[in-house]
């Protein structure tokens, strides 16, 4: 039978406290701009719709399947952005309870108690939180850039205007 060694487990213990804690720092840093990420969102979806809307005067009576194809695909997109995301609930709840139970399994392997049960459960509880966290960590990024990206051309729009605005021609 497997058996963890008093290392490891310590080792578990420690990595599984810093994971629930970066899900936290995760939390912490999309909150703040959580405002901003929706905002965007019903943006795009505003944007989406009017051009879905706008497809559909055109095509008045005759529906290609190239109008239908582009419509799904529309749709699509729009539906796909309208929930919250699944990242910031379902996927990090998951993760920080699996960090939890994994640093708890360790806690009570090192005082003997489900030792047997741990030394199976705990390096797969471990492993399954790390995966669920790179999901949770890569789509929040992911979130957070598109916002950036976002802001830092509407930032362009602006010092545009008030260039045009000022008169100043580059040369």
């Amino acid at each position: 039978m497997f058996m963890l060694e008093e290392s490891v487990v310590l080792i578990l213990l420690e990595a599984s406290v810093t994971g629930a804690g970066l899900v936290l720092a995760v939390y912490a840093l999309i909150i703040p701009l959580s405002n901003k990420i929706f905002r965007y969102r019903i943006k795009e979806i505003s944007e989406e719709v009017e051009e879905l809307r706008k497809e559909a005067e055109k095509t008045q009576t005759s529906i290609s399947q190239d109008d239908i194809r582009k419509f799904r695909e529309l749709l699509d997109s729009i539906e796909t952005r309208r929930d919250f995301p699944s990242y910031l609930s379902l996927w990090a709840e998951l993760s920080f309870l699996l960090f939890i139970l994994s640093a708890l399994m360790s806690l009570l392997w090192t005082v003997d108690i489900f030792k047997s049960v741990a030394d199976y459960w705990l390096p797969f509880t471990f492993f399954c939180s790390i995966i669920l966290f790179l999901i949770v960590g890569w789509r929040g990024i992911s979130d957070i850039s598109q916002t950036m990206k976002r802001e830092f051309e509407d930032l362009k729009k602006e010092v545009e205007d008030a260039k045009s605005g000022l008169g100043v021609v580059e040369t």
